[in-house]
């Protein structure tokens, strides 16, 4: 699975749009489309705010790396 197959999976567990993750990370909704179509990878301070309870970076960095 890729980094932006994880934010969009995870994004969409938490019933979040493309919106309204752009703004709980301080980005536009492009930047979070690029993000999930691995057209560009979020800046780590990005990452940071926005896993929120029960996901740390290091556990969506390690499902990014997870084949399947």
């Amino acid at each position: 699975m890729t980094i932006g197959e994880t934010i969009q999976c995870l994004r969409t567990k938490r019933r979040l749009s493309q919106e309204q993750l752009a703004e709980l990370v301080g980005v536009s909704r492009q930047a979070v489309s690029k993000w999930e179509l691995n057209a560009a990878l979020p800046d780590t301070d990005k990452l940071v705010p926005w896993p929120g309870p029960g996901v740390s970076v290091d556990e969506l960095l390690a499902m990014s790396q997870k084949t399947g």
